[in-house]
């Protein structure tokens, strides 16, 4: 009996050592992981500080982001540094419950456990009189002097800061030089900033947007058209400056592209008028011949950069043309802006002299 009692409070003992040190075990697990995050928090609030100066940017969440996506998007905006290590770090902090929607402001300068706390936070509400709406087709400049004209920064902070300021995002490293920078990057949308904001904040709020539009899928597909980014927006921003009808997006991106695979010149006037830093205006025979890689009547393939910044729709049908063989087309409704598709010479000019006679017609015809 006595050897029984011995053995059982043996049993019970080990039962209890074992249970005190998976305990202790599992505590300073705990205690060094919460140790090793908070140690890379600090460590990267440090190097961020001394080496990179980084701006605000809103984060928007609706009702249907979970948590695994709001992670990935965290990691594509480059505000944290891995979704996983995030993911996992907010399991052990008992915090990976969905996020609420709303409307955050992050930046790049703050930790896992900071951007945890202010996506947990009330959202912010957006400063109504602040809002500024980027419309579909406007240039570099035409934006710099909108917010010239709303009071937040002069014409000149604007193009200084989009030209020449580095904002970190993958697809500017590899730009050419030209004058506008960020033209067609800028992406046209309604936006809400702060009472007194910066060039850097608007631009970099426009930045991620177009990264958020150009998404994965987007890259793709760029990759199976043979394109590069910069190639497709270059063709979005035509078709945001030539079309007025939104079924007729596809069908000049495939007049785009059948011109491109046979070495044919674009001869886009909107290319021309970019080129020559106008707006409007009937082209003479004499701004056909502008000396400029904007022009498409002198030089073969795409112009430079593009010549505007296009929304949404623009550039999906950049990617996904319509099928068709049309090498023309011209306007035929100046009221509607419809056009007249071809693949015949004779009757694009026929189309062209009758809705939109150039100036020179009249001397040939004499």
């Amino acid at each position: 009996m006595l050897k029984f009692l011995v053995n059982l409070l043996s049993w019970l003992l080990g039962i209890c050592f074992n249970a005190l040190l998976f305990v202790g075990l599992a505590y300073l697990v705990y205690t060094f992981t919460m140790r090793g995050f908070e140690f890379g928090d600090e460590f990267s609030e440090r190097l961020v500080y001394e080496h990179e100066e980084y701006y605000d940017i809103e984060f928007v969440l609706d009702e249907t982001a979970t948590v695994e996506e709001v992670a990935e998007m965290l990691e594509e905006l480059g505000i944290i540094p891995d979704a996983r290590l995030f993911r996992f770090e907010m399991w052990i902090m008992g915090r990976d419950e969905d996020y609420n929607p709303g409307t955050f402001i992050l930046n790049r300068n703050l930790s896992g456990t900071q951007v945890n706390a202010r996506l947990r936070a009330r959202p912010v509400e957006p400063v109504v009189e602040n809002r500024i709406t980027i419309r579909e087709g406007w240039t570099q400049r035409d934006i710099a002097v909108y917010l010239e004209s709303r009071g937040f920064f002069t014409e000149e902070e604007f193009m200084y800061v989009a030209n020449n300021h580095d904002f970190g995002f993958h697809f500017l490293r590899d730009l050419p030089e030209r004058r506008s920078r960020l033209e067609g990057y800028l992406f046209p949308d309604t936006y809400f900033v702060s009472e007194h904001p910066t060039p850097e904040e608007v631009i970099m709020n426009m930045l991620v947007r177009f990264n958020n539009v150009f998404n994965f899928e987007y890259r793709l597909r760029a990759e199976e058209l043979g394109l590069t980014m910069d190639e497709v927006v270059n063709i979005a921003s035509i078709i945001e400056r030539e079309v007025r009808v939104p079924s007729e997006r596809p069908m000049v991106a495939r007049v785009i592209y059948n011109r491109l695979d046979i070495n044919m010149p674009l001869q886009i006037d909107a290319t021309v008028l970019y080129a020559m830093d106008m707006h409007l205006g009937r082209l003479l025979y004499e701004h056909l011949e502008y000396d400029s890689p904007f022009n498409t009547y002198r030089n073969t393939g795409l112009p430079l950069g593009p010549i505007s910044n296009p929304g949404a729709a623009s550039i999906n049908a950049a990617l996904f043309p319509a099928d068709g063989n049309w090498l023309f087309y011209v306007l035929v409704d100046a009221e509607t802006g419809a056009h007249f598709f071809t693949n015949d010479h004779a009757q694009h000019e026929h189309a062209r002299r009758t809705y939109m006679p150039r100036p020179w017609d009249r001397a040939d015809d004499e």
